[in-house]
């Protein structure tokens, strides 16, 4: 596997996500020279512009590969006077082979900016240069970290930066006896005048690269490796340097860190844990079919479920709308059958729906009529007389949509809870697919959550293309996809699977972990299949528990047959909520 850095990012990273300082006093980004050597592509690429920090980028951890040394990067203060910064580069060698005997795989990094110095006024470059010995093959952790102090008596802000990458070096691949391009410098000094701008400069934009480089291409080794090595993948990252370096043969794991809390530190799972679950079909859940379905069964018309469950429009009655889009509605209300009432959700379409809306509203309704499953909406009844069908679900006075119970701020659910939420989601999914069922849109907005027991139902996808536009996108074939769930396979050749269920419910996940957040929301739809077909996946969330993204992570590999099965998920979920249950 060729390590170049035209690999580890993609164009989609030079679609930018600012939030944080609003106020401009800053830029640092990398030069189109440099991007073109590192990525491949002509633009330039920004982790501060106009004050304003790319905050996806910061969440990446990216490893620097063993054929590059020189990051370089162009920074400039935008107040007209320059801005106090210090800088300082972590990194650990302890866990590098042959530590203390000498044989260390990285050399002390190198700056051609002092430690502590003043950003420039007019744009100016810094390097930094990370030396492999090429005594040891290693992957060495760093963390730059850049504080750019606010000018004074200002309404700014300081700026506190922290950027993390993994350095590969490679036995027998030495880039210390390269001739300097620049001068680098291993310590302070070189900081006065212009030369102090130059210096500055120097330190902020290689942080920031660093980031951009960090967590886009963790993602890249776990799903690559894992794929090479269906089992011990699970527990370590391979990366060859054959092809690229003339070494053959040459490859370096790299460990899980045994972080606190830990399956290695005596607590509950970590990604190590997953590989007996993820080798073993069956499982916890073996009631439940674990191969893997390609096709939908489909044995019935949608129509026809439809029409089994109808009643005349007299027995419907709606009270309060729920959600408003462009031509639909949910209501709650009331179903009115044998002298007998009942609570229900009520989804329609106004009167200016056409009729093909009308239409797709009575079939993707129908999805999962005729199930019986504590954890699955089924159509109670249906009302197809004129042109406005209606749709009614039997649900609890405090039952409401799982997407908007996350994101309207009001809720603040534990961990545990989610995971509760997450486990009944993924039993509903087990239980489809165990019926040669695929749902092929599993996410917050398709569920139903009762906000006094927290449980939890999946929905059909009725009206979410009209009730949540933000999650759909039309390609440029007038089809609106939820293309931010859709595995790859999917947005590549339209092929959906249980496998593709597995994605979808990793993103599900992720949207639980982040309250509701939207995935991808800084790449360009255009530019997502790409982006995932370069190896890059969502970053872990703050706080998200390392057992729950990894969960994630195995759902989002390639190829199809190495992402675990819905029983296997809901298995690993149920033991995982029985572990956080013991720490109450």
């Amino acid at each position: 596997m060729q390590l170049s850095a035209c690999k580890l990012l993609p164009p989609l990273l030079l679609l930018l996500l600012f939030a944080g300082y609003g106020d401009a006093y800053l830029n640092l980004f990398v030069s189109q020279s440099q991007v073109k050597k590192l990525l491949g592509l002509d633009a330039e690429l920004y982790y501060v512009r106009e004050g304003l920090i790319n905050t996806y980028a910061m969440n990446f951890v990216v490893p620097v590969a063993a054929t590059i040394d020189d990051l370089e990067f162009t920074w400039q203060s935008l107040v007209g006077q320059p801005l106090a910064y210090s800088m300082k580069i972590d990194y650990d060698m302890m866990n590098v082979p042959g530590y203390g005997s000498g044989l260390m795989a990285l050399l002390p990094p190198k700056v051609n900016i002092s430690s502590r110095g003043l950003v420039p006024t007019q744009q100016q470059v810094f390097a930094i240069r990370l030396p492999c010995s090429g005594l040891e093959s290693a992957e060495i952790k760093l963390s730059i970290k850049l504080n750019v102090t606010a000018p004074p008596a200002s309404k700014y802000q300081d700026i506190s930066l922290v950027f993390k990458r993994n350095k590969i070096c490679m036995k027998g691949i030495s880039t210390q006896s390269k001739n300097d391009s620049v001068k680098l410098e291993a310590g302070p000094g070189v900081a006065n005048g212009n030369g102090s701008f130059y210096i500055a400069a120097t330190c902020a934009c290689a942080l920031i690269l660093l980031i951009v480089s960090v967590a886009s291409a963790l993602y890249i080794r776990n799903s690559k490796a894992r794929s090479q090595h269906p089992r011990k993948s699970l527990t370590c990252c391979s990366y060859s340097a054959a092809g690229t370096t003339g070494v053959t043969g040459s490859s370096i794991l790299v460990k899980v860190d045994n972080r606190p809390g830990s399956a290695n530190s005596g607590s509950y799972a970590t990604i190590a844990d997953l590989e007996p679950l993820y080798a073993r079909p069956c499982s916890r859940a073996s009631y439940y079919a674990a191969t893997h379905v390609t096709h939908l069964s489909q044995s019935t018309d949608p129509c026809e479920k439809a029409r089994a469950v109808a009643v005349p429009r007299s027995s419907l009655q709606c009270r309060t709308v729920l959600q408003e889009g462009t031509f639909g509605r949910v209501y709650r209300g009331n179903m009115s059958q044998a002298s007998r009432e009942q609570e229900v959700i009520i989804k329609t379409v106004t009167d200016v729906a056409s009729a093909y809306q009308a239409s797709l509203l009575v079939v993707e309704g129908s999805q999962l009529a005729g199930l019986i499953h504590g954890n699955i909406v089924s159509l109670t009844a249906a009302c197809l007389d004129g042109s406005c069908p209606m749709l009614a679900y039997a649900c609890t006075p405090c039952e409401m949509n799982l997407k908007i119970y996350l994101t309207d701020g009001s809720h603040h659910p534990v961990t545990r809870d989610l995971v509760n939420v997450a486990v009944q989601v993924a039993r509903a999914a087990a239980f489809l697919h165990g019926r040669g069922l695929l749902h092929r849109d599993i996410a917050t907005r398709n569920c139903l959550i009762d906000t006094s027991s927290f449980r939890t139902r999946l929905a059909d996808a009725a009206l979410s293309r009209d009730l949540f536009p933000q999650d759909y996108h039309c390609l440029g074939d007038n089809e609106n996809r939820a293309i931010g769930w859709m595995a790859l396979e999917t947005l590549q050749h339209g092929q959906y699977s249980t496998s593709s269920d597995a994605w979808s419910f990793g993103v599900f996940l992720w949207e639980l972990a982040t309250m509701g957040q939207q995935p991808y929301a800084e790449v360009n739809p255009f530019e997502l299949t790409a982006f995932l077909r370069d190896g890059y996946r969502l970053s872990q969330p703050r706080p998200c528990p390392d057992e729950l993204f990894a969960l994630m992570a195995v759902c989002w590999l390639q190829p199809v047959r190495d992402r675990p099965t819905m029983p296997q998920l809901l298995a690993y979920l149920q033991e995982f909520y029985d572990a956080l249950g013991g720490f109450i």
